[in-house]
Order: structure tokens, then C-alpha cells, then sequence
């Protein structure tokens, strides 16, 4: 019954993202002056959440992020449609940081164990073409970063065969992390 309610309201957010394309294409100048991205995010933030209630980040990385490049393209349509790029983007980027950062945030923070780099480069990877710079560099900061430094403060050679070598903790991070300076 979940997974039929929860395929029901995807259906139902993508149906939601081409109509608001389609009002987007349709009047620019109204979409423009009367912020209609703002009145989209903030009628899809809710359902969204409902939607995204029951999700594993670490266990089912991709989960929503094509459903969420439609509404990217229904809000900011390539900077098409009359409205400044920044204001849609700056929308889409409110609706990411409300429904996707807290379940990722929290499955990086309270189930992710820095010696298996697996599930949350998956994530990261599965998520960074959609998140904006800033959001993905907080994610790093907040979450992963934090979390390699102690993995690295705690290991010592002097663990043995017991301790996996410390590179084969942090090499998988190398493509997610920017670069050193």
C-alpha cells in the first residue's frame, strides 16, 4: 500500500511539474509578475514531504531525483520564460533545501559510518548534478567532512590487519570533494 501511494503521488507531482511548465511557457509575463515559482514550490513543498516521508538515502540514493530535475525544468525552463534566472532558481533551491537536505542531512549524520564511503558517494553522486554548489559545499562541510577528519584522527598503522588501509576509506571521496587550497 506504501509503495502504491507513494508511486500515486510522484504521478501526481510529475503531473504538477508539467502543468506549471506549461503556465510558465504560456504567460512568462504573469509567471514573472506575479512569482508564480514561488506559488509552485510552495504548494509542492508539502507533498513533497509526504512523498519523501519513508526515504533511505543511503539505501535508495536516486530515489526522486528525476522527478525533481522535471520541477528544476518547469521552474526554471533553461532562464526561458520571462522570469529573472535567479528568482526560479532560488525557488527550486528553497524546494531542495526543504524536502531533500533534512533526509540527507540526517541519513549522513545518524547512519552513515565514514570506513564505508559506498552508500554516501552513491547519494552525493546520485544528487550533485541538482544541488546548487552552495547547497552540495554545505552538505560536504556540515556532514562528510567532519565525519573523514575523525576517520582519519582515529586511524593509526598500528591497528593491523583489524584497521582497512586509510586510503581505502577516503580515495571514493576524491570526484565529491573540492579541490585542495
Amino acid at each position: 500500500a506504501a509503495l502504491a501511494a507513494s508511486s500515486a503521488a510522484e504521478a501526481s507531482l510529475a503531473a504538477w511539474a508539467e502543468e506549471w511548465g506549461k503556465l510558465r511557457r504560456a504567460h512568462p509575463e504573469e509567471w514573472s509578475v506575479h512569482k508564480l515559482h514561488e506559488a509552485a514550490v510552495a504548494l509542492a513543498i508539502p507533498a513533497f514531504r509526504r512523498h519523501l516521508a519513508g526515504w533511505r538515502p543511503l539505501s535508495e540514493p536516486e530515489r526522486s531525483a528525476p522527478l525533481l530535475r522535471r520541477w528544476e525544468s518547469a521552474l526554471c525552463g533553461g532562464g526561458a520564460g520571462g522570469v529573472a534566472a535567479g528568482a526560479a532558481e532560488q525557488a527550486f533551491c528553497a524546494l531542495l533545501y526543504a524536502v531533500v537536505l533534512p533526509p540527507v542531512r540526517s541519513a549522513l549524520a545518524n547512519e552513515w559510518r565514514a570506513a564505508d564511503a559506498t552508500s554516501a558517494t552513491a547519494l552525493l553522486s546520485a544528487w550533485r548534478s541538482l544541488l546548487p554548489a552552495a547547497l552540495f559545499g554545505e552538505v560536504l562541510a556540515g556532514q562528510v567532512l567532519p565525519r573523514l577528519v575523525g576517520e582519519v584522527g582515529a586511524w593509526s598503522p598500528s591497528l593491523g590487519a583489524d584497521s582497512a588501509p586509510l586510503h581505502a576509506s577516503l580515495r571514493p571521496w576524491e570526484r565529491l570533494l573540492p579541490p585542495p587550497g
